[in-house]
């Protein structure tokens, strides 16, 4: 795709919005994992900084927690990009936790309790 410029417009890094950059690295993307208590090394591949956040959150939906902050991340660029939203923390972790919440109507029963603690402490 041709754009007039590839850089995130989430930070003032100016980098190339690359996948590793908007969701792992971008200053924006730091703050949004930090909301919900997940921190990483984001100087590494991404395998390695989902490795790492599995290491450190140690629980069994620890996936589920990475996939739906990156959809989180991923929609509130695209509401500031496309509706001139402003890309708030809280309105990403807003999101992330709707999500969360849906995700927990299918969850199997023993993850049910411990989703529901972890979604509490935030």
């Amino acid at each position: 795709m041709n754009l007039d410029s590839y850089t995130c417009e989430l930070c003032i890094l100016q980098r190339s919005e690359t996948a590793a950059h908007l969701f792992f690295r971008c200053n924006f993307a730091k703050a949004c994992w930090n909301s919900i208590g997940i921190s990483f090394t984001p100087t590494r591949p991404i395998l390695r900084i989902v490795k790492q956040i599995k290491q450190r959150f140690a629980k069994p939906f620890f996936m589920e927690i990475v996939i739906l902050l990156m959809w989180s991340i991923w929609a509130t660029r695209n509401d500031w990009m496309l509706n001139a939203a402003d890309p708030l923390v809280q309105k990403c972790k807003a999101i992330f936790i709707s999500a969360f919440g849906l995700l927990k109507h299918r969850a199997c029963p023993s993850l049910l309790q411990p989703m529901e603690d972890w979604l509490n402490a935030l």
